[in-house]
Formats: structure tokens, sequence, C-alpha cells
């Protein structure tokens, strides 16, 4: 959908809400004039026919584009002449309650179409052409009597289409905010997933294939395999998972490659009973085989094993599975593996725990080790991952749109705000001006008293159901207002004189309008409609049992429809805007869920493709030349120089590793100066996430510049109260070095000492 979908939205709403009055009244004079063939005046025939085409083309045209303008001129002409031609020939033949109807079309189509200063004037112009067409059939009291459903309807839709578009607006403005707040979120997460994502190439493709060429004895093939593969993982920015499909982890599995010096036996093959193979997701896939070709590196570097074996086993129904690579190596204890081990807590166990999965290190002194990696499918269908939380919401949203009682109101909710403030536009001026009639008639009408108890009581339930309906009516009290308002219309005609249906004698018949209209908009439609088809029912059965109120029964029909169809008017109505509202609520709620995945999903591809070329600037001008130069047949690998270089990049890898981005080139440039001249750096760190450059690259650079090159220098991150601390160890001590510190670091919280024999700095600093 696009900008401004709830205000064009709540606009087709209005359009439709004016098509199901239209329908109606195609309905009541389509059988005025069926009932009344060859016994028509020529004007009242003519206004008949006329407005029955107009009624009728509105229906069609509100109910399949948007009304406009040019229905607003046709529908005042039509109620001014209409009324005008019916008072100069015979207003007698047509009641009351259907002469307003002429004025109601123009009414509606104006607040709904035309600024509110326009509307205002076309509204007055109708109700006084009604009000001059009755003045001489109705008499004064009759005529502004008769003109009361008009006034109510324009000021329902005064207030109504008002508020009903600065709510859509308003949702608008609302929902922008939210897609700039979700996009801002996945922007965060993809630059926390590339982060993860580039420290793991960084130690399994680029680190190794360093690390390969700095060390002599290993096969010149092996080695370039592993340059070429460095420079291929340079080259590759991470996409998002979602754009892959499902992937037969077994096939990646039989794929993987015998550590040097080894025999590597694989096994994979699905749970017993299944077609064999073993598919996940490609994030998963990547997890997966990130951590396996790391325990294999490690098998190389460390094991010293001869055979290895690699055994996949899928899980039942394929919800999972479990894969083990285990070797027959010397071993270790797994107590002294250190908790700033980049390749198991990385490379293994946080690929593994980044989408759903474990993996355990098993091992001891002398007897081999074994890597158990393990995943279960959270989501529901072969391939798929656990269900992201923008497409969780998608899945609510359409649920919620389409069941539930409760979630008619949540979509109202949706597209107009406080749903109480429009229902109070559209059914307190009915309530209001219905009670003046009311104690109009029960003044003129011996023994009517108790009709306005009636309407009393009836209109303060109406009232204490709309302020509920923000938070949703209960169906056994909606139950019970709707029978109450159905059953005292109807026991009125105990009182009432059958005939009265011709005119606003019947007033409790239009009583009930007010509270279906609520019903029928807060809550599930058949409600209302049951209650409404009960009191419809009753009213024909008293017309046909009843003395007969013309000479005809169709005739006698013909007049009381008007009166039959004064509550219809108002459920239509309601039903119209509260179906469309819902709908537009609905669709909306789930046409912006999918919108917002899907900026979510490009925010957090623009996240990591931008973490990724940023951190690769740098190396790719020292790092990448190198590596392609080292897969080259031309270069020779047993070159002092190419492993002096090799060596020294690979430290500079490491250092990337343990403090992502931190490491600016002039910093790296003291590193590698430092490192040629002698002096043993090492640089760990116990957490995965970036780190403050200023603070550490202003440790780094005050500690090699100023001062000899020392012997040793030790830099150590982690958790500090306030975020992170370090600490730095040079060795030997130097005044100067010491002084640098001291003044380099003042005003933090930093602690340094200075010896001959060493210089100690501790520091904290916030996180990024």
């Amino acid at each position: 959908m696009s900008a401004g979908s709830y205000r064009y939205g709540v606009e087709c709403g209005l359009s439709r809400a004016v098509a199901s009055v239209a329908t109606l009244f195609t309905v009541v004079w389509g059988a005025f004039l069926l009932s009344h063939v060859g016994g028509l005046t020529p004007g009242v025939l003519g206004v008949s026919v006329v407005f029955t085409a107009l009624v009728g083309a509105v229906a069609v045209r509100g109910f399949r584009i948007r009304l406009g303008r040019a229905d607003v001129v046709a529908a005042v002409v039509v109620a001014v002449a209409g009324n005008l031609v019916i008072a100069l020939d015979e207003p007698e033949q047509v009641v009351i309650g259907q002469r307003c109807m002429l004025a109601v079309p123009a009414v509606l189509l104006a607040v709904g179409c035309l600024p509110p200063r326009g509307a205002r004037w076309v509204s007055l112009l109708a109700i006084c052409a009604q009000v001059a067409a009755s003045w001489p059939v109705d008499g004064a009291a009759g005529a502004i009597e008769g003109v009361w459903p008009v006034v109510a309807t324009a000021i329902a839709g005064v207030v109504l289409a008002p508020l009903m578009r600065a709510a859509g607006t308003g949702a608008d403005r609302s929902e922008r905010r939210v897609r700039a707040a979700k996009a801002a979120a996945a922007r965060a997460r993809g630059r926390r997933e590339a982060h993860r994502d580039f420290q793991g190439m960084l130690h399994d493709d680029i680190s190794s294939a360093l690390r390969a060429l700095g060390v002599a004895g290993i096969e010149p093939a092996r080695v370039r395999e592993a340059a070429r593969g460095a420079v291929t993982a340079i080259g590759r920015t991470p996409a998002p998972p979602e754009e892959a499909g499902p992937v037969e982890l077994g096939a990646l599995v039989r794929a993987l490659a015998a550590p040097a010096g080894t025999e590597l036996t694989v096994e994979a093959a699905g749970a017993v009973g299944t077609t064999g193979t073993v598919l996940v997701g490609a994030e998963v896939a990547a997890a997966v085989m990130g951590a396996a070709g790391e325990a294999l590196r490690n098998v190389a570097r460390h094991a010293k094993a001869r055979n290895v074996r690699v055994r996949l086993r899928g899980r039942g129904d394929g919800q999972g599975f479990d894969l083990a690579i285990t070797d027959d190596g010397i071993g270790f204890a797994p107590a002294g593996l250190r908790s700033s081990s980049v390749g198991v807590r990385r490379s293994m166990i946080r690929r593994m725990a980044g989408v759903g999965g474990t993996a355990e290190v098993l091992s001891a002194p002398g007897g081999g080790t074994t890597v158990r990696l393990s995943w279960e499918r959270p989501g529901d269908g072969p391939g798929t991952a656990e269900p992201s939380a923008a497409s969780h919401s998608a899945s609510r949203a359409g649920k919620t749109g389409e069941t539930g009682k409760t979630g008619k109101t949540v979509r109202m909710r949706a597209a107009v705000g406080d749903v109480r403030r429009p229902l109070a536009a559209v059914c307190l001026p009915f309530v209001l001006v219905m009670g003046v009639i009311a104690g109009i008639h029960t003044a003129a009408t011996p023994g009517a008293g108790w009709l306005m108890g009636w309407y009393v009581l009836l209109s303060a339930i109406t009232v204490a159901l709309l302020l509920r309906a923000h938070t949703g009516i209960p169906g056994p009290a909606a139950g019970a207002a709707a029978a109450f308002a159905v059953a005292g219309a109807l026991s009125s005609f105990l009182t009432l004189p059958l005939a009265g249906l011709a005119d606003y004698t019947s007033w409790p018949i239009g009583a009930v309008t007010p509270l279906l209209t609520l019903l029928v908009i807060v809550r599930p439609s058949w409600e209302a409609l049951v209650a409404l088809g009960a009191e419809q029912a009753g009213l024909l059965l008293l017309v046909a049992l009843g003395p007969p109120i013309a000479p005809s029964f169709a005739e006698s029909l013909a007049m009381t429809l008007p009166a039959l169809f004064s509550p219809a008017l108002g459920v239509l109505t309601g039903l119209a805007i509260g179906s469309n509202v819902s709908r537009l609520g609905g669709v909306t709620m789930r046409a912006n869920t999918a919108r917002s995945a899907a900026l979510a999903a490009e925010s957090a591809r623009t996240a990591r493709e931008t973490l990724h070329r940023r951190r690769l600037a740098d190396l790719d001008e020292e790092i990448l030349p190198f590596l392609r130069a080292a897969a080259s047949p031309v270069t020779t690998l047993d070159d002092p120089e190419v492993r002096s270089t090799a060596r020294l990049l690979a430290a500079a890898v490491r250092d990337e590793i343990h403090l992502p981005g931190v490491l600016d080139r002039p910093t790296r440039e003291l590193l590698n100066a430092a490192r040629t001249a002698g002096c043993d750096i090492t640089i760990q760190s116990d957490a995965d996430d970036p780190h403050p450059p200023a603070l550490l690259r202003l440790l780094l650079t005050t500690a090699l510049r100023e001062g000899p090159t020392p012997r040793e220098l030790t830099l150590s991150v982690g958790a500090g109260p306030a975020g992170v601390r370090a600490g730095l160890v040079v060795l030997p001590g130097d005044r100067r070095r010491t002084d640098a510190l001291r003044e380099a670091l003042a005003g933090r919280a930093a602690a340094v000492r200075g010896a001959d024999e060493f210089t100690l700095v501790e520091v904290d600093g916030p996180t990024l």
C-alpha cells in the first residue's frame, strides 16, 4: 500500500457508507414506484424515477470507486428540484418519511466530498428545500419535525468525516514513525550480525591462510588453496539468509576436506524412516559448516591425529540434526581452554547459538577430541529457521485481522484511533433528536408515558455501551440491550395506532437505531442484523394482521417502508462504516507489517554491506594483494620475506579479531614497526562486541610512540563496571612512557603505575 494508505482507505470507507444508504433508498423508492403504477401524478412520478436512478447510480459508483464532487452536484440538484416539484404537485402522495430521503444523499455526499465550509452550505440548502416542500402539507411543526433525520445525518457526518480523515492522517504518520524505528533497529541488528560474520571470516579464512603462509613445511597446494579461499571470502559480501532456500546439509558435510595428515571418514544420513536428507535454512547451514570447518582446522593445528570421523544424523520428521566430529589425537584438558579462545568461542559456540543450536567440545589428554554440533528446528517447515519477530507480528496481525470480537475493535483503532469519538458522532445526534420527538408524541398520545421511560432507559444503555466500545462490549450485555430495544419498539403498538407507521407517531421503531448502529460497528455484525430482522419481521406481521392503513396491502407496505427502513438506515450505514473501516484496519495492519519487515530486511542488508566494506577498506590495501599473489603459482612460498610478511599480516588480523574496528592504518603501522623491531605484542579480548576505538587507540599509540621500543606489550580488554575495562602492561618500564600515558588519560577513570620493570595501566570506558 502506498503512503497515505490509512487516509485513502478512510475516504473509500466513506464512499461505501454512502453507497449503502443509497442502496436502501433505491429499494424504498423502487417499491414505491411498483406499488403506485399508474396512480402517480406526472411530477411525483418524474421525481421518483429520477431519484431512484440517482441513488442507484450512487450505490454502484460508491462501491466501485471513490465518490466525488460531481456526485454532490447531482444529489443537490435532485434534492432541491425534487422537493420543489413534489410541493407544487401532490405532496400528499409521498409520506413525510419518504420525502426526507431526497435530502439525505446530498448531505452525506457533501460532508464526505467537500471542504467543511462547502459541506455546511450544501447541507443547509438541502434541509431548507425539504422544509419548504413539507410546510404546505404538514404545517410548520410537521415540516420541522420531518427534517430531523436529515439534520441528525448532517451533524453526524460533519463530525465523523473530518475525524476519520484526521485519524487516518495520524495513523499514517504513526506508521511512518514505526517503520523508521523498525528500520533503525534492523540496521543495528544487521551491524551486529555483520560484525560477527566478519569476525568469523577473519579467523576462519584470512587468519588461517596467513598462518599457513607463515609456517614452513605445509604442502604448497594446500597453502595456495587456503589463500584462494581467503580471497574469495574477502570479496563475498554477506547476504541475509532469508534470500536462500533450504540446503541439504549432508551434501555439504560430505564435501568437507580432510585435515592435513589425516584420513577423514564421513557418515551423513537422515533419521531412520526419513528420506535420508537433512534440510536446513541457509543461515543454519552457514553456521554449521563454519563451526565444522573450525573444528577440522583445530585438528590440523593441534590434535596430531591420524583419523577423523564426521557423523551427521538427522532427527525424526526433519526436526533437527546432530553432527559429531571426532579425532584420535592427543586431546587436551577442556578446563584449560581459555575463555578468550576465538576459534571455540566465536567460530563454534557463538555461531551455533546464533541460529538456536549448541556446540560442545569434549576432550581429555591422550583421549582425542569430539565436537558435537546440535540444532532443533523451531519453525514449521523444512529449511526454515525460527520465525522472525516481523513475520510473527505479520501472522498475529493477520489472525487478529480476520477473527475475534476483540480483533474488530483492534482493527478499528488501527484505522481511526479511539473508536468512541466517531461512534459518538454517529449515535448521539440521533439519540438527542429522537428524544425531542419522543417527548412531543408522548405528550400527545394518551397512555404513552411508559414509552418515554423506556426510551430514557434505552438511551442510558446506549451511552453506557458506547463508553465501553473502546475496550470491547461483552456479548451478553449486547444481546440483552438489543432484546430490550426490539421488544420495546414492537410493544409500543399496544398503545400507538398502527396507522402511525405512515408518520412519526411510530417513533419507537426508529428509536432503536442508535443502539443497533453501535452494536453493528463494534460487535460481530450478525448480532445487530438479527435484532433488526426481528424488528422488521414483527412490523410486517403487524401490518399483515392489523387493520389496513391503505386501500391495498401493496400500498400499505409502500407507505410503511420508510418507517420499516428507518432503523435499517442507521444500521446499514454503521455496517458499511464498521466493516469497511475494520477491513481497512486489518488490511493496513497486515500490509504495513509486511512492508516493515521488507524495509527492516533491506536496512539490515545495507548495514551488513556497509560494515563489511568499511572494515575491509584498510585491510584490502595490504592483505588482499598479498593473498592473491600467494594464490598464484608464480610466487615462491618458501621465500623468507613472504613468510615474514605473512606473519606480520597474521598478527594484524589477530589484532583486528580481538579489537574489531579499533585499529586504523596508522595504529597498525605502529604495531607492525614494533613487532619488526622485536617487541612481543599480545592483544586479548573476552568480548565479541565492538570496543570504544578512541580509548584503545590512545593506549596503543601513546605506549608505542613514547620511549624506546618495549620488549613486551600486552593489552587485554574485558567487561568493566562502566562498560569496558582495558589493561595495558609494558615491559620494561619507562618514565617518559608512564608520564605520557598518565597525561593522555587525565580526566578518565584510569590508574597508571610505573617502575623500572613495568608500566601498568587500568582504565574504564563506555561501550559502543
